[in-house]
């Protein structure tokens, strides 16, 4: 199961996409529906609380990276200068509630899954519950934003 699905852009235009630069190490670091942030070129899974540090745009990796052990790879990512709109599962979905709706929002990391952190501040923005069971599945809407700043 993927950890995002794309759901549209803010503002209805198509979301870019292009194939950005990974560092060579883990075989296949990211896969598609992850949640990625490219500086200089190059893609890195978002990791645990949000994004690396400095500047850079966030997007959603649409394929899984081609990296080696030793040989840099590729990722195919879709981004938005306006936003993307992507699907999730929140971290406790027991958590959900209205006061939480259009909050800035983190991410959380297990292992290989990444969460929207409904608890922790972040870039990212919660924008809707799906379904009338979101407290018990969890699924949500978050807004990505174009740039880390944002």
């Amino acid at each position: 199961m993927k950890n995002f699905e794309y759901k549209g852009v803010v503002g209805g235009a198509e979301p870019e996409n292009r194939d950005f630069n990974v560092v060579a190490g883990t075989v296949g670091s990211i896969v598609d529906g992850d949640l990625v942030v490219i500086a200089d070129g190059y893609a890195v899974k978002v990791a645990d609380g949000g994004a690396p540090a400095g500047n850079g745009l966030y997007g959603l990796a649409r394929s899984i990276s081609t990296e080696t052990a030793s040989v840099n790879g590729t990722v195919n990512v879709d981004f938005s200068p306006t936003g993307l709109i992507v699907q999730g599962i929140a971290t406790t979905p027991a958590n959900l509630a209205t006061a939480v709706l259009f909050d800035k929002v983190s991410v959380d990391v297990s292992g290989t899954t990444q969460t929207i952190d409904e608890n922790a501040a972040g870039a990212l923005l919660l924008y809707k519950f799906i379904g009338d069971d979101y407290t018990t599945t969890g699924l949500i809407q978050v807004v990505i934003p174009f740039n880390l700043s944002s």
